[in-house]
């Protein structure tokens, strides 16, 4: 059987802050480490709610055929797989490591036989069959070749309360902390600025 190729979207969706979103395939790890809250609709929502949800966001990126369904075991994984990527994210951005939660996402991750597939920007990590393990391997993938290319230390997720928001960032000197300045960034500063007038 080939490697699933040429199928998947990448589009990290709308971004907090008007951010420019991550680049390239990261835009897929992006969108899916978000996915815990709806940007463009009710606040809040968590979008992979059931294993029929988690379905159709993988199958309308291309990563599942449109007629698998999945059951909560699928779905316990992957949302332990995001909320690891989540935590690491939170490391690129000066938060303690959490050993557990990338734990718990070592313990979800597949073990498909992936096919290494060579190209002039580098290697990708592609699986040959489009069900859940290879959905998750080809997030895995790409968090790998980021990892390997430089570009990971860059994924920050934001510190602001409740948030939790994936960004990339851009600066020169990598110093962005915040998902939005405007929004998360001005509340710790109000809420700085509080502290420091109460005493």
């Amino acid at each position: 059987m080939s490697p699933v190729t040429g199928l998947i979207d990448y589009n990290a969706g709308p971004q907090s802050g008007g951010r420019e979103p991550a680049p390239g395939e990261l835009g897929l790890v992006q969108a899916f480490v978000n996915s815990h809250y709806d940007l463009d609709g009710e606040h809040g929502a968590e979008l992979l709610h059931s294993p029929r949800a988690l379905a159709h966001w993988l199958s309308s990126r291309g990563l599942l055929e449109p007629s698998r369904s999945l059951r909560r075991a699928e779905l316990r994984r992957a949302l332990d797989a995001r909320d690891g990527l989540r935590a690491m994210l939170a490391a690129n951005n000066g938060e303690p490591w959490d050993p557990e939660a990338v734990a718990r996402l070592n313990r979800a991750a597949p073990r498909p036989a992936l096919v290494i597939q060579f190209a002039p920007d580098g290697p990708t990590f592609e699986p040959d069959r489009r069900d859940f393990d290879g959905a998750l391997g080809v997030l895995l993938g790409i968090v790998a070749r980021s990892q390997l290319d430089g570009t990971w230390t860059r994924f920050k997720a934001c510190p602001g309360d409740d948030c939790g928001w994936a960004f990339y960032d851009y600066s020169r000197n990598q110093a962005s902390a915040w998902c939005s300045m405007a929004v998360c960034g001005s509340r710790a500063k109000a809420r700085a600025y509080r502290q420091r007038h109460r005493r």
